[in-house]
């Protein structure tokens, strides 16, 4: 985790949402970067300016959406997409975390083409257990 890249809060740059997360860029390209990266991802938490709470399917849910759509590093500029579809499964029992505890995120495209990305990623504790599934199918028009 720290000697990964942390991903700062821009204001009015980077979505506002991203202020409430600490992130660590450790797998594939940053976006737009023109990263030819079939794998994209790193360490995720939320910040810690509260008391640790215990990390719920809700806390989950936002680990795992805050992180770009893992087409976007192949891009060289910045350009419009959307989610098209997106499932996610929570693994139970979910471990003893906090929201203090680092989660590593990793999203692999399985097939990209015409502007279309399908995606599959997981979410695991720092010791390895699973603790989420992610699909997503996404849009970029460029």
């Amino acid at each position: 985790v720290e000697q990964c890249q942390e991903l700062p809060y821009v204001r009015n740059v980077t979505p506002e949402f991203t202020r409430f997360l600490a992130m660590r860029w450790g797998i594939g390209g940053m976006p737009f970067s023109n990263t030819p990266s079939r794998q994209m991802g790193g360490w995720v938490r939320l910040r810690g300016e509260r008391e640790p709470q215990a990390l719920s399917e809700a806390h989950l849910l936002a680990l795992v959406d805050a992180w770009p759509p893992a087409v976007l590093p192949y891009l060289k500029s910045p350009a419009p997409g959307s989610s098209l579809t997106w499932t996610i499964e929570f693994v139970h029992p979910i471990p003893s975390l906090t929201t203090h505890d680092w989660c590593l995120y990793r999203a692999e495209i399985e097939h990209a083409l015409d502007g279309y990305g399908h995606i599959a990623a997981r979410l695991w504790t720092a010791d390895g257990q699973l603790l989420a599934l992610s699909r997503q199918t996404t849009t970029v028009f460029d």
